[in-house]
């Protein structure tokens, strides 16, 4: 079982480009976000708690992951609520049902 990101392919891309958007747009104030604003927050966008997942957190900030793989895609966002707003990093990650998007190792962003 590969706990490496995947690459996305073009539709999971512009869905993730959709999503970040849309986050981005909900935390339009920037500061810092505690775990439970964030999570509230992304549960009104209609996120299920279910596929939101905390992470530990990035220099301070919170962050979680939410699982968006189904039906053979591989798309997971990781949420980083910095004090300048949001972050949302779209990623792939095997869709395997015992891989929890918790344990995908993320490539180090240039």
């Amino acid at each position: 079982m590969s706990r490496e990101e995947v690459p996305l392919g073009a539709m999971e891309k512009c869905e993730g480009d959709f999503h970040t958007k849309r986050i981005t747009k909900a935390f339009h104030t920037p500061g810092p976000t505690p775990y439970p604003t964030l999570h509230h927050t992304l549960t009104t966008l209609d996120y299920p708690s279910s596929v939101i997942h905390r992470m530990p957190d990035h220099e301070g900030a919170a962050r979680v992951r939410i699982d968006l793989r189904f039906m053979g895609g591989n798309l997971v966002l990781e949420v980083t609520a910095t004090t300048k707003g949001v972050q949302v990093d779209p990623f792939g990650a095997s869709e395997q049902s015992e891989l929890k998007v918790t344990d995908v190792k993320r490539k180090p962003t240039p």
